[in-house]
């Protein structure tokens, strides 16, 4: 009797994901013009060239 439930779960989780799995962001969320790179494309014209340099402070603790 188990298996047959545990089964009929599993079947309808697999559906429920197949179904969600189409779902898909709209065109207003996907053509923004500050994207995130996530894929390191080539065109990133939202990364901002710069400078850094390193911090130091002195701990004088005398």
């Amino acid at each position: 009797m188990n298996s047959i439930v545990f089964g009929l779960l599993a079947v309808l989780s697999l559906y429920a994901f197949f179904k969600l799995a189409k779902v898909k962001a709209s065109s207003k969320q996907l053509n923004r013009n500050n994207r995130i790179n996530r894929f390191g494309d080539k065109n990133s014209d939202n990364i901002i060239e710069g400078e850094s340099e390193e911090v130091v402070e002195d701990n004088d603790d005398k």
